[in-house]
């Protein structure tokens, strides 16, 4: 009986000096063992650290560096997303582009809400950046492209141009919207208004042999697109 009690002791004492280490010790313990390729325990490692972080700079770093293990070692990307959604989300004391940063991490996993919430955060503190309008032009891309929301994305590129007409993005953004207009969502008179007012705005722009090609053949069936044809052939 005294044996079983002195077991009892030990691993409570055991517990108790676990469950004492500070934010810094769990993510000293963290980096050094995902160095020695213990990635499960790294990985609870850092999500300790998070949950002992004091400020919300402290739960971003753990929460980051979780979903980075999870992402670039283990290859688990469902995980990755929560973690950096969870980044994301204490990412309020984060500089620019640090924060821009951790906003493609959670695209190369397809946390695109994440992404979302983080790119609006980003213009919200970041508004008179110089690179607001690259920032703006990407979330109107994952709008576009990802989240599939046309009329956000439309409005978003559609900033871009209006208020940024000088720069690489206003272009591509530009077409995009006539694009959506002429492809995505069958409208056809307004993608000819904006393919239009693409050819006035950039007439020296590499883009213009794919905007007339548009319009050329706007509204029209892929089998009544003759350069296309080939597209519908057997390939057998």
């Amino acid at each position: 009986m005294r044996r079983l009690w002195v077991v009892i002791l030990v691993v409570m004492g055991l517990l108790a000096v676990s469950c004492s280490k500070s934010y810094e010790e769990y993510m000293t313990m963290g980096v050094d063992l995902q160095d020695q390729g213990e990635y499960d325990k790294a990985l609870d490692a850092f999500a300790n650290a998070a949950g002992k972080a004091m400020d919300e700079a402290g739960s971003l770093a753990a929460n980051e560096k979780a979903g980075d293990l999870l992402n670039y070692y283990i290859k688990d990307a469902d995980s990755a997303r929560h973690y950096y959604g969870l980044a994301i989300a204490n990412a309020g004391a984060a500089e620019s582009q640090a924060l821009r940063d951790l906003i493609k991490k959670a695209m190369e996993v397809y946390a695109s809400d994440a992404a979302v919430s983080g790119y609006e955060q980003w213009l919200e503190r970041f508004a008179e950046d110089e690179a607001a309008h690259e920032v703006r032009y990407e979330l109107a891309e994952v709008y576009h492209k990802n989240i599939r929301d046309l009329k956000r994305a439309i409005t978003t590129y559609e900033y871009v141009v209006d208020n940024h007409p000088d720069t690489e993005q206003a272009p591509k953004a530009l077409f995009s919207i006539g694009y959506i207009y002429a492809n995505e969502l069958a409208e056809q008179d307004n993608a000819r208004t904006y393919y239009q007012k693409f050819l006035e705005s950039y007439p020296d722009h590499e883009m213009v042999p794919s905007v007339v090609f548009e319009l050329k053949y706007l509204g029209k069936a892929l089998e009544d697109i003759p350069e296309l044809k080939h597209l519908l052939s057997d390939p057998s």
